[in-house]
């Protein structure tokens, strides 16, 4: 028992044994344990708990045990951080410094964030604390006339990288010693300023790249973003208040978030971790796409981002969609099958228990030095079958091979397995009578039309020039996507003489086609015939049917 209920001279220290192991003049060591010392003078039992159950922890910002012989006893090592800070920062409010202190915090979050983005978005494009033009009123907004907007804003990070723009704002406002002590009203007004405000600032941006096509920035006119298709919203904060950020449903329900507009709330050291967690940049991007899904904390509740993250490593933290709403954003697949109704009525909600003991092991080895330092393996996204070629599409460098990327890995694993294969079997398999071979794959597990994508795998036959194979297959994946109402495809075009991939070609063109892709649209099969099925033995299409698209049934997401 004296393990768990040791005597007081073994549970504390004295000063001078402080003073000894620091190094620190004793009267500074005494300055401190005076400013932290937990002081119950005056308080009856009583009254200190029935404080405490109303939100009010004496040992938040002074969390120093003193006995009457002045030994020294920390209760928790996880009380000394916010103590420390919170209870400088409220002496630093009294003084001069504070504005410099306010700015300091600032700046650092505008910082940390941009690096920390940079680790996961290689060769992006940023614009960092950057103004920009907007409508000052409705005329203005009636208008849309960007160029004669009048109001300038500014906003803290715009990342652009091909098809996809990323924009983050930060918040380093302070969540009050109020609102830690349970207080609702000054609750709402703290996430009002950190998760609303960002929230409001992120989509004002998004507004002008969907409605405008772009920005008008200052110092720099006119920006052309007519060609994203892609738009996520991060708000980060320099607090950690990690069971709020992860309840993205509830702040929607609690109208601190608007159901059309949810960032991404996570605070900076999760948002640092994750980035050194991802291996992979459309890791990263799927996570975005998964994370700002207002059902994934419907359906997952976890206390912590980076429990949420790690279950995503693991599972995909995949939500089912509703089958109808699908059928109604892509028309063209069939109605939902009773196993596909069946499964997403079947999606109960579920806890997501902690799952940080593998990461805390890495985090606190991965800086220890030495022959005798203990290292742990660090949590990685699980085996993917399409992971070489994600790698191989970033290494190319090719238009899109982000969300390419992510697109890839969004798939079940045996779809993967499924994309993995195909340009073999297409290759293991060419048409006798010299043409080239492919295989189409429409992208819907989604609600969001915006969401959808065209993959089509196919071949260069021997007889063919390389230039017009190529243009052969764009003019199919962009008159396919027109007729599908899809906004972005690629193809995967192999070289039947070498079997190498020889190009990845990525299309993200909506609106008006010219002649040539227009002739192609009437020579493709209906968007009926994607409702049927191959026979899975069928792998040879009927040699007098020319160059032939095996259908396949949309793919399925990891759930």
């Amino acid at each position: 028992m004296t393990m768990f209920e040791p005597e007081a001279v073994e549970a504390t220290v004295a000063i001078e044994d402080v003073v000894r192991h620091t190094g620190i003049a004793e009267d500074k060591v005494k300055a401190v344990i005076e400013r932290f010392r937990l002081d119950l003078a005056g308080a009856t039992p009583a009254e200190v708990v029935d404080a405490f159950t109303a939100g009010q922890n004496p040992l938040r910002t002074q969390p120093l045990i003193v006995t009457t012989d002045e030994r020294l006893m920390l209760p928790h090592p996880g009380l000394h951080v916010f103590a420390v800070r919170e209870n400088l920062e409220e002496h630093l409010k009294t003084s001069a410094a504070w504005n410099k202190y306010a700015k300091h915090r600032g700046d650092l979050l505008e910082v940390r964030t941009r690096d920390a983005l940079g680790r996961v978005l290689p060769g992006a494009r940023y614009r960092d604390g950057f103004e920009y033009y907007v409508p000052a009123n409705a005329t203005e907004t009636a208008n849309a006339d960007p160029a004669k907007y009048t109001k300038r804003v500014e906003g803290d990070h715009l990342v652009l990288i091909d098809d996809v723009a990323i924009i983050v704002e930060d918040k380093a406002v302070a969540f009050s010693a109020l609102s830690r002590g349970g207080k609702k009203t000054r609750i709402r007004n703290d996430l009002t300023g950190i998760v609303t405000k960002a929230a409001e600032q992120a989509g004002r941006i998004r507004d002008g790249i969907e409605q405008d096509g772009g920005l008008r920035i200052e110092d720099e006119g006119w920006v052309d973003l007519s060609h994203i298709r892609e738009i996520h919203t991060i708000a980060v904060s320099l607090d950690d208040i990690s069971p709020v950020l992860t309840a993205t449903a509830e702040l929607v329900r609690a109208e601190l978030l608007s159901a059309d507009n949810i960032p991404w709330t996570v605070s900076l050291h999760d948002l640092e971790l994750i980035t050194e967690l991802v291996d992979r940049p459309s890791e990263f991007l799927l996570y975005l796409r998964r994370r700002r899904n207002p059902n994934v904390t419907l359906m997952f509740s976890a206390p912590d981002e980076l429990d949420l993250f790690l279950h995503f490593f693991e599972a995909g933290l995949w939500v089912e969609p509703d089958p109808a709403q699908v059928r109604t954003a892509f028309p063209f697949i069939p109605e939902p099958s009773p196993a596909e109704l069946r499964r997403y009525r079947s999606q109960k909600p579920a806890i997501v228990t902690s799952r940080t003991d593998a990461l805390d092991q890495w985090f606190h080895t991965k800086h220890e030095a030495g022959p005798e330092a203990a290292s742990a393996l660090k949590p990685h996204m699980a085996a993917t079958p399409t992971a070489s070629l994600v790698d191989e599409l970033q290494e190319r460098n090719v238009t899109g091979w982000l969300s390419i990327g992510a697109t890839l890995l969004s798939g079940a694993h045996t779809t993967q397995h499924k994309f993995a294969r195909y340009g073999a079997e297409l290759l293991n398999n060419p048409l006798p009578n010299g043409q080239g071979r492919s295989i189409t794959i429409p992208i819907t597990a989604s609600a969001d039309p915006a969401e959808g994508w065209l993959f089509v795998w196919a071949t260069r036959p021997a007889g063919e020039e390389p230039a017009a194979a190529q243009q052969r297959v764009m003019d199919y994946v962009r008159a396919k996507k027109h007729q599908l109402n899809l906004p972005r495809g690629v193809v995967f075009l192999y070289d039947e003489p070498t079997g190498d991939l020889r190009d990845i070609l990525y299309d993200g063109h909506i609106g008006p086609l010219d002649a040539s892709v227009t002739a192609t649209v009437r020579t493709l099969r209906p968007a009926s015939d994607l409702q049927r099925t191959l026979h899975p033995n069928a792998k040879h299409p009927a040699r007098n049917t020319g160059k032939t698209k095996s259908k396949q049934k949309r793919p399925k997401r990891k759930r």
